[in-house]
């Protein structure tokens, strides 16, 4: 707020004027990710302006102009708070000044701009872009899970076309998921029906075992 507030009371007081005396150039390579260093600089081909300061400026994706830091004559730097200060570092050569941001993250994308307030009329730079690379889209992989169904469904069914051998092989290997089951079942109650005959045959012995008494169940008495 603090700073569109001064921004509005430079605007105020001065004019505003666009000239190609000031411009704006990348020192350093393009950002390819976050975290590496970006440096900028701000050139003056007018000596008139060269030594009235410049304040830098950011313009993010929100489009709000944002100060950033002035850098006089005298290469002082004033920084808009301690955390802008651990941020950017300002730097003057000759008639050239220079902006590096030590961490560029995502939002430090944007415009970057230079301005010289000379003689109450504020010179603005061309607008330069810095933007880190946008990242590749992945292919689609449904058209690819897409095949493999249908590969899979082509080797588990029984065509009706196809020829003699070729025929004869997939008919016996569906023969084969048939007869396999059918021949497990059988099994299965072969098993059971011999269990059951040695389950009868052992309880008959054990019946025919019993004594049975003698003169047909009279009980004789010796005298």
């Amino acid at each position: 707020m603090a700073q569109s507030l001064f921004l509005l009371f430079l605007l105020s007081l001065c004019h505003c004027k666009c000239q190609g005396q000031i411009q704006v150039k990348l020192l350093s390579n393009r950002p390819m990710k976050p975290g590496v260093s970006v440096e900028l600089e701000c050139v003056i081909t007018d000596s008139s302006l060269s030594d009235s300061g410049v304040s830098w400026m950011h313009k993010g994706k929100d489009s709000v102009l944002r100060f950033i830091m002035f850098i006089s004559s005298l290469s002082r730097v004033t920084h808009t708070s301690d955390k802008d200060k651990a941020r950017y570092v300002g730097s003057k050569k000759s008639s050239t000044y220079r902006l590096t941001v030590k961490s560029f993250q995502e939002q430090d994308q944007g415009e970057y701009y230079c301005i010289v307030n000379w003689n109450q009329i504020l010179h603005f730079s061309s607008g330069h872009q810095v933007f880190l690379p946008v990242p590749p889209t992945q292919p689609p992989t449904t058209k690819a899970a897409t095949t493999t169904r249908n590969t899979t469904t082509a080797m588990t069914t029984c065509p009706d076309t196809l020829s003699p051998a070729a025929t004869q092989e997939t008919w016996l290997n569906c023969d084969l998921y048939i007869w396999i089951p059918l021949a497990g079942t059988c099994l299965l109650l072969l098993i059971a029906l011999l269990a059951t005959i040695i389950t009868w045959q052992k309880t008959r012995r054990r019946r025919c075992k019993c004594r049975r008494p003698a003169n047909n169940g009279r009980v004789t008495a010796n005298i």
